[in-house]
């Protein structure tokens, strides 16, 4: 990175270390729990098809038994096994209480595998199946809906974006108790839930892909207007923090064209969410963001929050109930985007950044002089008036600081 010679001083007090953040609920101790199983050196990295990946499937099975989950009966257990001896994905379902047979289906996804050896992805994705584990014990059956919780397999590369994705297999042989993708209300998938790098994101989560579904976007804003969110910076300008407690959650919608749309590349999808898109079903992405840990060794157990896990838990208890009272099914428009929320996280990002007592750590010289005239910029758009322009230039704005918060190389080339 090419750091100011002062940068580095003015920054450290931004940088969060998970070490020092409590875990004192019973919640977050048994988050904490799930992960140092998941993300020990005993599962190696749990790589499809090695032991260790093995051993990982069979604690999430034991869990989803211990929880009180029902296996599919067509699979005859919880497994869905996946081609070429890459192992299985899991599968617990909790019927819904008014509905037997023939209800519309919720699904809550995360994949379970990792890179292997040293790399033991803590953050990438045991945290996610914690949330998962914990949030399927918190569920009592739903009215309308069946809930189908689903631990996958085979999302890590070389497997992403292929047919043997274990998301995109569940998606080509679906089980038979659920027939057809079309029965799907909608899909929520986590991935990178638990790290936590900049303080101003310390007790914040991001809500991407619902906005191309009117009616899941609705309840998703409901939730995140809810007063039990917590205040944003605006509300409290003396803040360090976009939450000022870590009892709370910020969940900031961001559309997915501000996630995916790489420089040179074009539109890459990056998690389990994509098999689900590509079929048409509506879907909600959430996840915390890379951290500098991102497919590192570094990636371990005690660099989590876990009571901002135990945080997102008791959102989704709130988030499904929610959902479940829709009984219009959810329509996709594939393109649709929420420019007034996508302006509005960025505007409240971008100004935290561009301040030098809050800037992300290891900003350069040339990146913190973007992100003032970005943030400068931001404060003026209209976006009544938002052109093809402007929205590209919010997709470089978000790239880059994807690229300080995981401290990519080079991020002031974007």
């Amino acid at each position: 990175m090419l750091c100011a010679a002062g940068a580095k001083a003015s920054t450290m007090t931004t940088i969060v270390d998970p070490r020092t953040l409590p875990v004192t609920s019973e919640l977050a101790q048994r988050l904490q729990r799930h992960v140092a199983v998941l993300a020990s050196p005993d599962l190696q990295g749990r790589k499809p098809g090695t032991e260790g990946n093995r051993k990982a499937a069979q604690y999430i099975a034991g869990q989803f038994r211990e929880i009180g989950l029902e296996p599919l009966t067509s699979l005859g257990s919880y497994r869905q096994p996946l081609a070429g001896e890459l192992g299985d994905t899991l599968i617990g379902m909790r019927p819904a209480s008014g509905r037997p047979g023939a209800a519309p289906w919720l699904l809550i996804g995360a994949h379970f595998d990792h890179l292997g050896g040293n790399y033991l992805g803590a953050d990438d994705n045991a945290s996610a199946i914690g949330i998962l584990l914990e949030t399927a014990r918190a569920m009592p059956a739903l009215a309308h809906h069946h809930l189908l919780f689903v631990a996958f397999n085979a999302e890590e590369p070389p497997y992403i974006r292929t047919p043997l994705m274990g998301s995109q297999q569940f998606v080509d042989h679906l089980p038979k108790e659920i027939a057809s993708l079309s029965h799907f209300q909608a899909v929520i998938i986590m991935d990178l839930m638990g790290g936590v790098h900049w303080t101003p994101l310390q007790d914040t989560i991001f809500a991407a892909g619902a906005e191309t579904s009117p009616g899941l976007y609705r309840r998703l804003t409901e939730m995140v207007r809810s007063k039990e969110l917590g205040v944003r910076s605006e509300d409290k300008p003396n803040t360090s923090r976009l939450t000022p407690h870590t009892s709370r959650l910020t969940v900031l919608p961001l559309g997915m064209h501000l996630i995916e749309e790489l420089p040179l590349v074009g539109r890459t999808s990056f998690s389990d969410y994509d098999a689900f898109r590509n079929a048409g079903v509506p879907f909600l992405f959430l996840s915390a963001g890379r951290t500098p840990r991102y497919h590192q060794p570094s990636d371990l157990p005690d660099t989590l929050h876990y009571e901002r896990m135990a945080a997102t838990v008791s959102w989704l208890q709130r988030l499904l109930p929610a959902v479940d009272g829709d009984r219009e099914p959810y329509r996709i428009e594939r393109n649709r985007m929420e420019l007034v929320d996508d302006i509005a996280t960025l505007r409240l990002l971008a100004t935290q950044a561009a301040r030098e007592d809050s800037e992300i750590p290891g900003t350069s010289i040339l990146s913190r002089l973007k992100m003032k005239t970005d943030a400068q910029w931001l404060r003026a758009l209209d976006v009544e008036k938002a052109t093809a322009d402007d929205i590209r230039r919010l997709e470089r704005l978000s790239l880059r600081m994807q690229c300080l918060l995981a401290d990519f190389p080079a991020c002031f080339l974007l």
